[in-house]
């Protein structure tokens, strides 16, 4: 743009000798537009054309140039800046990199043996056999979708500043995809919270509260009646619930996974399940985001170290229970404390009795590693 601001301005110098029928409103804007001023004006009339083309071409700006050009131009600012919701994360909320969130946290079906993502979010109404399947992670391994590479040794010995020191909530549950449901609702959806996930989140609760960990749960429904939007409505009320209980450490965000297999044309809907001590106990999988996409994310492996050191303790009720962590590149708002969790407890196939046994071992790993 400052090229073509110089070239503008040497174009009205060379018209004063070219025109001279001009000479006279030539020198009158050469006076007006003179120095900074005239560079000003160019400038800004450039960058409206430019962000008219972006526009009309649906350009997709990377996060990680506006990141780099913000902190080349303030090169002193503080991490903190971006810890909580900012102008650059409003920034990123409407941008297609970010709104694909949404489409994604309906696509966590494993990848392994033919099971594939699900595409549309109408797809998962349809009424499809359900087929039982181990998707268990043999141990702790990772259904990675980054360029980084864990080490599960590191991260079991990494130590977790997750203790709050007094009788406040140091645990908040909470649900960005609230109406979430099991195999008994219709379209595996329901804004009952004795049917969806919220009923897992209960369940959850009461089992840490039995282990002497205070916990929040809130139970707002963030994808109802609008499922877009939902992960910015979530973050206002993460904020909203530290910002009122600075005593929080751990936000567990709970859902629930759909996952499907095609052979030979036909279609059935997957649900993880293990039989646990004689009950029938749907898997759970772990889903860690960093900062793969460019936003700010300085302490994503604090995250990881949480939920591989659950995973640890379930494997030591039962090897079947986890699934293989998911590492993505989004953030999912898990920015906010270093013990955020998106955790998927089973999937639509899944009957909530199952999600709900799933939940009472998931609390015991959890009190264990807070108590570490």
């Amino acid at each position: 743009m400052i090229i073509v601001a110089q070239f503008l301005y040497e174009r009205g110098i060379h018209m004063i000798g070219k025109r001279k029928r001009y000479y006279h409103k030539t020198i009158v804007l050469r006076g007006m537009f003179s120095g900074a001023l005239f560079y000003t004006v160019v400038i800004l009339f450039a960058l409206g054309a430019l962000m008219g083309i972006v526009y009309k071409m649906d350009i997709q700006i990377k996060s990680t140039y506006i990141l780099s050009e913000f902190r080349r131009f303030f090169p002193n600012e503080q991490q903190d800046f971006f810890v909580f919701p900012t102008i650059y994360d409003r920034i990123f909320s409407v941008m297609p990199s970010v709104r694909s969130n949404e489409e994604m946290a309906k696509k966590y079906a494993a990848k392994n043996r033919g099971v594939k993502k699900k595409a549309e979010e109408t797809d998962e109404t349809q009424r499809l056999d359900i087929k039982s399947m181990d998707m268990s992670a043999k141990g702790i391994t990772f259904r990675n979708e980054t360029a980084y590479t864990p080490e599960v040794s590191t991260l079991l010995n990494t130590l977790l500043d997750l203790k709050n020191g007094g009788a406040q909530p140091q645990v908040l549950i909470m649900h960005t995809h609230t109406s979430e449901a099991y195999a008994e609702s219709e379209g595996a959806r329901s804004v009952d919270n004795e049917k969806n996930v919220v009923r897992v989140g209960t369940v959850l609760k009461e089992q840490l509260e039995r282990q002497g960990i205070s916990v929040l749960h809130d139970v707002t429904r963030n994808d109802y009646p609008a499922y877009n939007g939902s992960y910015n409505k979530a973050l206002s009320g993460i904020a909203a619930a530290i910002e009122q209980n600075p005593s929080i450490r751990v936000v567990l965000d709970v859902h629930r996974d759909y996952a499907e297999q095609t052979k030979d044309g036909k279609t059935v809907q997957l649900k993880p399940v293990a039989d646990v001590l004689g009950e029938s106990v749907a898997q759970i999988m772990f889903v860690v985001g960093t900062d793969g996409l460019g936003l700010h994310h300085p302490t994503w492996k604090q995250n990881l170290a949480f939920a591989v050191q659950i995973q640890e303790e379930l494997n030591k009720i039962s090897a079947k229970i986890a699934r293989p962590i998911n590492i993505r590149r989004e953030r999912f708002n898990q920015h906010m404390t270093q013990g955020s969790l998106i955790i998927e407890v089973g999937t639509a196939g899944n009957s909530l009795v199952e999600c709900e046994r799933a939940a009472e071992f998931l609390g015991d790993a959890i009190a264990k590693v807070l108590k570490k």
